[in-house]
């Protein structure tokens, strides 16, 4: 019995010992704004039957978060991805304001000077012993007195424009609606003459030189012209809302009558890229975006409404969580079937910027989605309120 003792023992030390249990690794814990920021953009696309949607956020000079959300294209179910191209429609005027605050800063361009200084080929307008005078300054804050496109026959353009300087033959012998500085009237065409500004100013083409000086030394590969009806890998499919809402694509067309006006794309995280950069000082000196973000005012020394500066608008905006009141600039855009909105927060270091491939109105049905982004951002323990239809 001592023995038959002895050998279970020596047995049992030399036996291996059991393997232990694999620890399962936690989850990590889900961000709370951001599933409040999900939970809310999907509520909101179901109710308005957006195919897809895609946004970003900067804080702290990085991209704090970049998500996407629904379908590319109805037809191929191709889901948006982050790096899906939206185009940006208007929001294009922020990055022409930049370009023109470049010129600003190198001496090339001088604000009040007379447009026929950088672009001769644009006539003066009045009469000869009283000359209209039609600067940049004044085409930036749309207060110049060019029309805007007609929405009937202009809007939806198809025809290729090879050059800035065929698309400024669509006005260039128009009569101006009123007199230059007296009246605050949203102009496409008044951008499409300042980008043929800052070719005369630059010597370079406008979109050489918003490649040169803007998105290529931010490393922004997937913000530039949309060259449609060429093909575009990466770009989402347009829709507007057909019979009973229904997402119907877009027709299609050319922004090449308005590039700095409102023919690029981008990516949501791109653009939060550039408003990362702008913020830190690091594509126009502060100085500088304060002079292109401060609200102009007409000859008669009243406000030209509108908050609008040079290609941006400025003002207070109330966040509808937490229902604070901050400083913005910020500028929106509506293309064929897209809508962009592009939003900075100087003071508090944040960039909010979002697409969708449908038109949706009213606007700010769609700028609300960003802002309400931007204050779950900005709470230190935001509160997540019910989502839309729920």
């Amino acid at each position: 019995m001592r023995y038959a003792l002895i050998l279970l023992a020596l047995l049992t030390i030399s036996m291996p010992a059991a393997a232990a249990t694999p620890e399962v690794a936690e989850a990590p814990p889900v961000d709370p704004r951001l599933q409040c920021a999900r939970d809310h953009l999907q509520a909101f696309m179901k109710e308005r039957r957006v195919p897809g949607l895609s946004v970003a956020v900067g804080q702290a000079g990085k991209v704090a978060w970049a998500e996407a959300f629904g379908v590319a294209d109805l037809t191929a179910g191709t889901p948006v991805t982050a790096d899906s191209t939206f185009p940006i429609g208007s929001t294009t005027k922020s990055l022409t304001s930049l370009a023109l605050g470049k010129l600003v800063e190198e001496g090339k361009i001088d604000l009040d000077a007379p447009i026929q200084t950088y672009v001769p080929y644009f006539p003066v307008k009045g009469q000869p012993d009283q000359p209209q005078r039609i600067t940049p300054r004044l085409l930036a804050g749309h207060l110049a007195g060019l029309r805007d496109y007609d929405m009937a026959t202009e809007y939806y353009n198809t025809k290729v424009f090879p050059s800035v300087r065929d698309s400024v033959g669509i006005f260039k012998d128009d009569p101006l609606i009123h007199e230059p500085g007296t009246k605050y009237a949203y102009s496409a065409y008044g951008f499409v003459l300042l980008s043929a500004a800052i070719e005369g100013a630059s010597g370079q083409d406008y979109l050489s030189f918003m490649k040169s000086r803007i998105t290529a030394p931010l490393g922004l590969t997937r913000t530039g012209p949309d060259l449609r009806p060429a093909e575009m890998p990466g770009l989402v499919t347009c829709y507007v809302g057909g019979f009973m809402g229904v997402p119907t694509p877009a027709q299609p067309g050319s922004v090449s009558n308005k590039w700095g006006a409102g023919g690029f794309v981008s990516t949501p995280s791109e653009m939060v890229r550039l408003g990362n950069a702008v913020l830190k000082g690091e594509v126009v000196k502060p100085e500088t975006f304060a002079l292109l973000t401060k609200p102009q005012t007409l000859k008669s020394g009243e406000d030209a409404g509108a908050g609008y500066a040079m290609g941006w608008r400025s003002g207070k905006a109330t966040l509808p969580i937490s229902g604070r009141e901050l400083r913005v600039v910020h500028h929106g855009g509506t293309a064929n079937g897209a809508m962009s909105f592009f939003v900075l927060f100087p003071e508090e270091g944040l960039v909010v910027s979002i697409n969708s491939n449908l038109l949706i109105q009213p606007f700010t049905d769609f700028s609300g989605e960003a802002y309400f982004v931007a204050d779950l951002f900005l709470q230190a323990e935001p509160k997540c309120p019910k989502p839309h239809g729920l």
